[in-house]
């Protein structure tokens, strides 16, 4: 039987903010989802609220049902989990159901003003059910294996403790999101060249695209590296914690590719200079692998950067160009779009990270038990 928590652990466990970042950034993320593109606001011809008792609409899918009911499902979860500690379990699921419940209607109602996008009563039917099977998860596992229970033991063993952890946990969550943006090269986040006139006219090779192609995953697998090993408190927490990530995210990423596109192609990002920039990444990382949390967050830092750089010089992919052309329809491309967007800025989130709240910063316990360089 496991030991239970000291009271100054369970303490921690339910005073830290992680639960309440991650729920405002998925909040966020979802509404974007929801009201993407933003553009062409205009009263509805009928009532707002007609979408509410009108029937079963033809044009619903079985994948727009189940994106909906997946997609409140952390939602449900996250809420929950974040009025468990303040008041009863069963008043926590209440209120997590009822806020996710709220979210749906408001967000349908606006997109009643969104000629773009239609309002509909199985949206938010199947946003209920999702977020009722979130709060369920939290209800059962909550107390347990989260708030102060297993996950957070491990967390309190292998990772360093304070807000700068919390919120590079919440980067690293981000971070995966983007994976379910297909159209992106592996790990190729920080694309602006919508901002930049047509590639600066510069014309490439097959072996300069190939070496622009490995060097974006290179340098984005080593810089998430560096990032976890800054607020691990071991190499073996740090090496354990990168493959874990790097293959949940080219799990990810191979779901993306089967989902978004027709046909789908669950091998659309393994390409020669993926693979290469894949070995390249571990390679640059594993030799500073020892870094202190500072140093290693600085190296994140600078893996990031250069990153950007690289895939703002790069070409577009003209496979990923034409796949693009036959997205399935559906809420796929308010999804595809908010995983851009979010694609787009991720990196520039840590480098505000390494300016306000880089680890080591007196803010931050101690890191008991890292080995010293």
């Amino acid at each position: 039987m496991s030991a239970s928590l000291p009271d100054s652990s369970a303490r921690y466990a339910r005073s830290s903010r992680l639960v309440a970042y991650l729920a405002v950034a998925y909040l966020l993320l979802v509404a974007y989802a929801s009201l993407y593109p933003f553009s062409e606001w205009a009263a509805p011809n009928d009532e707002a609220a007609r979408f509410l008792f009108a029937g079963w609409p033809s044009y619903i899918v079985a994948s727009d049902v189940a994106l909906n009911v997946l997609a409140y499902v952390p939602l449900g979860l996250l809420l929950t989990l974040l009025w468990m500690g303040h008041v009863p379990r069963w008043v926590a699921v209440a209120l997590g159901v009822i806020a996710a419940l709220l979210l749906s209607l408001s967000i349908e109602f606006a997109q009643g003003y969104l000629p773009t996008r239609i309002s509909s009563n199985v949206d938010v039917l199947t946003n209920s059910i999702g977020a009722l099977w979130g709060a369920a998860a939290a209800r059962v596992w909550g107390e347990r294996r989260l708030l102060s229970g297993d996950l957070h033991r491990l967390r309190q063993q292998h990772f360093r403790t304070g807000a700068s952890t919390d919120v590079a946990f919440v980067l690293l969550a981000l971070w995966l999101l983007t994976q379910l943006n297909a159209e992106i090269r592996l790990f190729g986040n920080g694309d602006l060249r919508h901002l930049i006139p047509d590639n600066l006219g510069m014309r490439y090779s097959a072996a300069a695209y190939l070496l622009l192609e490995a060097g974006v995953a290179a340098l984005n697998f080593a810089g998430v590296a560096f990032l976890i090993g800054a607020i691990a408190r071991s190499f073996a927490a740090t090496a354990v914690s990168v493959t874990a990530l790097i293959l949940t995210a080219l799990m990810l990423k191979t779901i993306a590719s089967m989902a978004l596109f027709i046909p789908g192609n669950p091998g659309l990002w393994l390409t020669p200079g993926s693979v290469l920039g894949l070995v390249a990444g571990m390679m640059l990382w594993l030799p500073l692998a020892r870094l202190s949390p500072v140093r290693s967050t600085r190296a994140a830092a600078i893996c990031f950067a250069a990153g950007v750089l690289l895939v703002n010089l790069a070409p577009e992919n003209p496979y990923l160009v034409a796949a693009l052309q036959i997205m399935r329809r559906g809420h796929f491309p308010g999804f595809n779009a908010m995983t851009g967007l979010l694609s787009s800025w991720w990196p520039f989130m840590v480098f505000a990270y390494v300016v306000f709240l880089q680890p080591g910063n007196s803010g931050d316990r101690p890191d008991a038990g890292r080995p010293a360089n």
